[in-house]
């Protein structure tokens, strides 16, 4: 098991999985780019739409990956490893059980596939069953594999599948270019995907396996009674948590269709994309902090819990701070210097994008601490009313202004729920703080980040350059002015003067 401090668990996982994230980026963006030019934008359409369909079948999950990780935690601090190996092999049942139901589910739906994807053209109508078993087939054969991957996040070791993911995604974007080239076939891109990622899950598997060797000295190890009421009472609210996450962040590419079709999907598809690329980045950085993060509510007292919550937190502002900034700037631009005109979003859908994007990334430290308290009850129902919510305004908004309005609504049912409610539950159970410390910061920093905006706003429009000219100058403006802001207004506080001297720690390489 492993033996390093947090901060160095912490420094390893963030640089590889930074450093992989980086490449998949890269990778998939010349992918994408190739997608596009190979391939027409109903075929983007598709992909997306064909990911929510999958994504609502993993209800089934039930949100059971956390507790999962939460019935680890205390006993990798200790070093049970008759417990770990308990754990593990009660979950490998759960999800080999879950992995046959969303077959079955996902199967049936197959009946009804031509109706959910209306008026396809002839070649996509022809190959639509084949697309979706493709889908189905990634989604079911992950789920053989989620128990041994959540070994290596919860015990610090994170940085392993990173590494592992990187290198074959890698492989397999080479190999899905050179199909796109010379067959311009999706089926085939598909199948490179299906294979690479089954790939992927078993070196990941074979690694669990060298680096815990207990496991297989107790395969046959049963959990305690006491653990396994515990786990399903976790379970039971973390379902009504993943179903209401799920009816609001993987419903907007099902309304859409209904009301703009697969050609406005696609068009969605490639700005979630370069928005997905930088939550990635960020993402990657604090699910490598999780289980260190664990570790501290685990063995710290309150008071350091909290001064490491308010880092992670400021931290967590900085970097959706900064890159929401950069997307409301530069997107547009981006996207007609990569593929055109035709391909543009007007600018309040934009703004709707980013506002969606910030909302739900300012969540994450929060999100952390939750999970890693073990607070899965608290807010269960609070979810269901977020998806309702959502469900009926964007029916309502998406009918008058379309994706416009569906956006809207998501970023309203956030709003109205869990962005005041969580950090609530967080830092009144389990940081004993005033919850209203958060809101002020929560405010200061919408302020700083808005005249950030507009002062880089205010400089662009006296531009006199070319589109590209214009668009590197815009670059350097949100590269200097958001971190400027930032920097000047808190460096004094702690949570900078924590960040800074643990660079030095990285830069000297002290202990």
């Amino acid at each position: 098991m492993n033996q390093d401090s947090r901060i160095s668990n912490s420094i390893k996982n963030i640089s590889f999985g930074l450093l992989a994230q980086v490449v998949q980026m890269l990778f998939g963006f010349v992918t994408r780019t190739i997608f596009i030019k190979y391939l027409s934008v109903e075929y983007l359409g598709v992909n997306g739409l064909f990911t929510n369909i999958l994504a609502l079948l993993s209800l089934t999950e039930m949100g059971i990956s956390s507790v999962l990780l939460y019935s680890l935690y205390k006993s990798l601090a200790e070093k049970e490893e008759r417990k770990i190996a308990s754990v593990i092999n009660f979950f490998k049942e759960i999800y080999y059980k879950i992995a046959t139901i969303v077959a079955v589910i996902g199967l049936f739906l197959l009946f009804f596939l031509h109706d959910i994807v209306q008026n396809p053209s002839v070649p996509l109508a022809r190959d639509l069953n084949i697309i979706y078993l493709l889908f189905l087939f990634n989604t079911v054969s992950s789920y053989f594999f989620y128990h041994k991957i959540s070994l290596f996040n919860a015990d610090q070791n994170g940085y392993i599948i990173s590494i592992c993911n990187a290198l074959v995604f890698v492989v397999q974007n080479v190999i899905q270019i050179f199909l796109l080239v010379v067959f311009k076939n999706f089926i085939l891109y598909l199948i490179v995907q299906s294979i690479f990622q089954l790939s992927g899950n078993l070196i990941i598997s074979l690694l669990v396996n060298k680096y815990y060797p207990f496991l297989k000295k107790y395969k046959k190890e049963k959990v305690d009674e006491n653990t396994k009421k515990n786990i399903f009472s976790n379970v039971k609210s973390t379902a009504l948590v993943k179903i209401g996450g799920l009816l609001v962040n993987s419903t907007d590419n099902l309304i859409l269709n209904y009301f703009s079709g697969l050609a406005m999907v696609g068009l969605l598809s490639n700005y979630n994309l370069l928005i997905g690329l930088a939550s990635g980045l960020i993402v990657q950085v604090f699910s490598s902090l999780t289980g260190s993060i664990a570790n501290v509510n685990v063995t710290e007292n309150i008071e350091k819990r909290s001064f490491i919550f308010n880092s992670i937190n400021f931290a967590n502002f900085w970097l959706y701070g900064f890159f929401s900034i950069g997307i409301l700037v530069l997107i547009n631009d981006f996207i007609t210097i990569w593929i055109g005109t035709k391909f543009i979003l007007s600018f309040p859908v934009v703004v709707a994008l980013t506002v969606n994007f910030y909302m739900y990334g300012m969540q994450n430290a929060v999100w952390t601490y939750k999970s890693t308290f073990g607070f899965f009850k608290q807010g269960q129902y609070l979810v269901i009313l977020t998806a309702i919510i959502n469900l009926c305004l964007s029916f309502l908004l998406g009918k008058e202004l379309g994706l416009l309005g569906i956006l809207i609504a998501t970023a309203l049912a956030r709003l109205i729920t869990n962005a005041w409610y969580d950090p609530y539950i967080v830092l009144k159970l389990g940081l004993n703080k005033n919850p209203t410390e958060y809101l002020k910061k929560y405010f200061l920093y919408l302020i700083i980040l808005t005249t950030s905006f507009l002062v880089i706003s205010f400089i662009a429009n006296y531009l006199p350059f070319n589109l590209r000219v214009n668009f590197g100058c815009k670059l350097i403006l949100c590269l200097i002015i958001p971190n400027l802001f930032i920097y000047y207004y808190f460096k004094s506080s702690q949570e900078l003067r924590y960040f800074k001297s643990v660079l030095y720690l990285i830069i000297f390489k002290k202990k």
